[in-house]
């Protein structure tokens, strides 16, 4: 195996679309952000805004080569009194975005803060990094406004049964079969920001007496909960291996008994509901029988047509390559960037069981020869099938809305339906937009 994980000069896919920290950021009901920047490095989110219907809660504030010599707290404050006078809704939060060059000009921002709190007491600010030079640190952007988002909950004064999902951009589907354990062990809804309309209805995930992170991005902030508001919380990441979800649902069982049993003086709302649930053995094992079957079907419909995993589709693009191994399909390509603490079991595990599988470093310069296409591989993720030249596409970002052996499932139908139809690629991207 080829890994090529080096820093060079860097090259940046037009299919690397989609969700950025400004995004992220305004998953926050009722919130606007203002971004403090030269105008070259606002040009690109302005016009993904506009294109992804988002222009109404962002705003620039462009700083000019004085500005940067000279400073431009000032300029903030004036452009914040600006913005508000501008829109015709009152914001309950306000980011105030600045660029990496902002590391360089020194902005004191817990100063900027405390003034712009004492001008609008009925605003909560936050101050946001936009600095991708950060991103080997221990607080990159990716976490940082994770870290922001939910920082914006307030310490409760009241505690239910509800249970938060942290750290990705949608909640896990409905149909998963983990809202069956939650609701066996006498746990309320799945809180997730993305389901709140307000900011006041947003609050409502301080009340939950656990969190459950998904992805490594919340840990920061899910720590920070635990020491603001006592809410202890469990790392159950996303697989698409069924052995590592069993295991996982035995560690969120033994969690959810230890967290009820601890607040059970405090909460009189925990109450299993059995009227329209199977036990909980017979719901798993009909869900871990319709993911393998799933799998089935996939491997007779794909063959042994190549398959490329990309990071694009998964958070962990090595563990969902090693599950598809497992399951004897024809991975060749693994496409990633890096590899990411949690998924470096799972590079071992394929580098000793599968040496020839290749592992392409999507933003190395010379990821673009010629000589990396592909063009008939199915691309699980958009951002391989544009280097490959991929006919076909598995459409998923993110892992969005995956859990569990639900997750699978979905993901399998998905491969199985991949030989149908070739995929118009350049529409696709097109869809998913300029990442902001």
């Amino acid at each position: 195996m080829s890994c090529l994980f080096k820093d060079t000069l860097h090259y940046s896919s037009p299919a690397n679309g989609d969700r950025g920290i400004v995004r992220a950021g305004m998953l926050v009901p009722d919130s606007v952000e203002l971004f403090v920047c030269p105008f070259a490095c606002g040009r690109h989110g302005s016009i993904s805004a506009v294109k992804e219907n988002l222009k109404h809660r962002l705003f620039y504030l462009f700083v000019e080569q004085e500005d940067i010599v000279n400073g431009y707290d000032d300029l903030i404050v004036t452009a914040v009194g600006d913005l508000l006078e501008t829109i015709e809704y009152r914001p309950k939060v306000l980011m105030v975005f600045v660029s990496c060059l902002d590391d360089l000009v020194g902005t004191d921002h817990e100063a900027l803060m405390e003034t712009l709190t004492g001008l609008y007491p009925d605003i909560k600010f936050r101050s946001c990094h936009m600095n991708p030079i950060a991103k080997g640190s221990k607080c990159p952007p990716a976490i940082s406004i994770q870290n922001n988002i939910y920082g914006l909950l307030d310490t409760r004064e009241e505690m239910d049964n509800g249970i938060n999902c942290i750290g990705s951009f949608v909640p896990i589907s409905k149909d998963s079969e983990l809202n069956m354990i939650l609701k066996k062990h006498g746990f309320g809804e799945m809180r997730h920001i993305a389901n709140y309309k307000t900011f006041e209805e947003y609050q409502n995930m301080g009340k939950s007496c656990c969190n459950m992170l998904i992805t490594p991005v919340g840990k920061q902030a899910v720590e920070q909960m635990e020491e603001k508001h006592g809410t202890p919380y469990i790392y159950i990441p996303i697989s698409y291996r069924i052995e590592k979800i069993e295991s996982d649902y035995v560690k969120l069982e033994a969690f959810l008994e230890e967290v009820k049993n601890e607040n059970k003086d405090k909460i009189n709302m925990f109450a299993a509901d059995y009227d329209d649930v199977e036990t909980l053995e017979l719901t798993l094992s009909r869900y871990k029988k319709e993911a393998l079957e799933a799998v089935e079907r996939a491997k007779t419909a794909v063959g042994d047509t190549p398959i490329i995993v990309d990071y694009s589709a998964a958070r962990s693009p090595f563990g969902l390559a090693r599950a598809l191994l497992e399951y004897g399909f024809n991975v060749i390509r693994i496409q990633a960037p890096e590899c990411i603490g949690i998924d470096k079991e799972n590079l071992d595990w394929i580098l000793e069981h599968n040496p020839q599988v290749e592992v392409l470093p999507s933003q190395h310069h010379k990821v673009v020869r010629r000589e990396n296409q592909m063009p008939e591989s199915i691309s699980i993720g958009i951002d391989g099938a544009y280097i490959a030249g991929s006919k076909y596409v598995v459409d998923q970002f993110d892992d969005e809305g995956s859990f569990g052996f639900h997750g699978v499932t979905v993901l399998m139908n998905k491969l199985a339906h991949a030989l149908e139809e070739e995929v118009d690629l350049k529409s696709m991207i097109h869809e998913y937009g300029l990442v902001v």
